[in-house]
């Protein structure tokens, strides 16, 4: 070799650069197919599509179980509130009123239990169909 560095030739550079564009596309493809892979996406397939279903029905055994078991046990049973077994027989109105005002058909309730007028179920507004699904599971347990 001279002591002259040696250049590339116009060959190699066309090399490189084929090399690099190649490389940049595959680099490219493989995040793409790793993020479809990753969000679930499959390439080509577009966006799914399903007729709405509506919301989903009130499920009263889970009201019941975040917002009264604590009290009256897992199965109405009685804890440290007293069992439900009489709710049972009470009109959806009766059982309205004792839940959200704390007035049973026969005596007020203990200052304990919570008003779900003011404080709501599940942090919101209590609404007739979440009662009522709670008193149809409570009816359920007898």
């Amino acid at each position: 070799m001279s002591t002259e560095e040696r250049g590339f030739s116009s060959r190699e550079l066309t090399s490189i650069g084929v090399f690099t564009v190649l490389a940049t596309l595959i680099g490219i493809g493989a995040y793409q197919i790793g993020f479809h892979r990753i969000s679930g996406v499959q390439q080509g397939a577009g966006a799914a599509m399903s007729a709405s279903q509506g919301p989903a029905p009130v499920n009263g055994q889970a009201l019941y179980a975040g917002n009264c078991a604590g009290c009256h046990g897992a199965n109405a049973a009685g804890g440290i509130g007293p069992a439900l077994t009489a709710t049972a027989a009470w009109s959806a109105d009766q059982f309205k009123e004792a839940v959200l005002h704390g007035k049973a058909p026969e005596k007020e309730l203990a200052p304990t239990m919570p008003r779900f007028a003011t404080t709501g179920i599940d942090a919101s507004p209590a609404t007739d169909e979440q009662l009522n699904a709670i008193h149809d599971y409570i009816t359920s347990l007898k």
